[in-house]
């Protein structure tokens, strides 16, 4: 049988709660019989499903399948949308969603303005009982879906180039994928290229060969593009900048962007500000 791709599945909300600068979460473990979207606002949490773990900050979604384990605790007081989710087709038939159809069951978006436009419309809706409620969370929450397709590369897109015969490297490819899937928090490139059956040397040298830059240059690159974005589009603080891509402080944040981009944040903030 033919796996459906992830984009194929369409989701419907079953529950939505909008929770604002928790400091606990009333429960630190549950299992559910349906899908669970975390999608943090603000604020930062620790999460432990299955064997995956990590920390969620700000543009970050957290997935939980059916059945599983969901232990959390809130680290920094968090504003999050909790979404309980069903599948359906583009026909409006419910089909079933692999767990192991997920590199990662986190994500971090790296489109933080159409995330925080999804967010913003989100905030208004009260309760799902409220005429139209129900048509506008699943649209947003769908938003939020095609976000997470297009950044697991899931996307129509990404196949085109199979559909064409077009040659590229697909270990290379491999290993862009799982670090765009874990570039916002602690990243171990030596275990990518275990996990790929390489070493690091021989790693970088086909992805650099297949991207033109290293694979630290390119997790560098990526870090760094999601900070400037948050430096322009949030008042978030250099420290929980740091916290949102990857970085252990903003003392390191800032010593990395300024050999990069040439400026301080600050600096780049107040330039690029209107």
């Amino acid at each position: 049988m033919t796996s459906v791709p992830l984009y194929c599945h369409v989701p419907r909300s079953s529950y939505f709660a909008h929770w604002v600068h928790r400091e606990k979460f009333m429960q630190y473990e549950s299992v559910h019989s349906s899908w669970i979207l975390f999608a943090v606002e603000d604020g930062s949490f620790y999460y432990k499903i299955g064997d995956q773990e990590g920390t969620a900050t700000y543009g970050d979604l957290v997935f939980c399948p059916p059945g599983a384990t969901f232990r959390r605790v809130v680290i920094r007081p968090v504003t999050l949308f909790v979404i309980f989710l069903t599948w359906r087709d583009d026909q409006g038939s419910d089909i079933p969603l692999d767990p192991g159809a997920f590199p990662n069951l986190k994500i971090s978006i790296r489109d933080t303005a159409r995330l925080k436009a999804d967010f913003a419309m989100m905030g208004t809706i009260r309760k799902l009982s409220d005429s139209g409620a129900q048509l506008k969370l699943d649209h947003y929450v769908y938003d939020l879906w095609l976000l997470y397709c297009e950044e697991c590369g899931d996307h129509e897109m990404s196949r085109s180039l199979e559909s064409t015969g077009e040659s590229y490297d697909r270990v290379a490819e491999k290993a862009q994928l799982m670090i765009q899937a874990q570039a916002f928090q602690p990243v171990e490139l030596q275990k990518i290229a275990g996990t790929l059956g390489l070493s690091l040397s021989q790693l970088s040298k086909k992805f650099k060969k297949r991207y033109g830059k290293s694979p630290i240059q390119y997790l560098t690159s990526q870090r760094l593009e999601k900070a400037k974005t948050l430096l322009l589009e949030t008042t978030l603080t250099l420290e929980q900048i740091s916290e949102c891509c990857g970085y252990q402080n903003g003392f390191y944040l800032n010593r990395v962007f300024k050999k990069h981009i040439n400026m301080t944040p600050n600096e780049f903030r107040s330039t690029h500000t209107v």
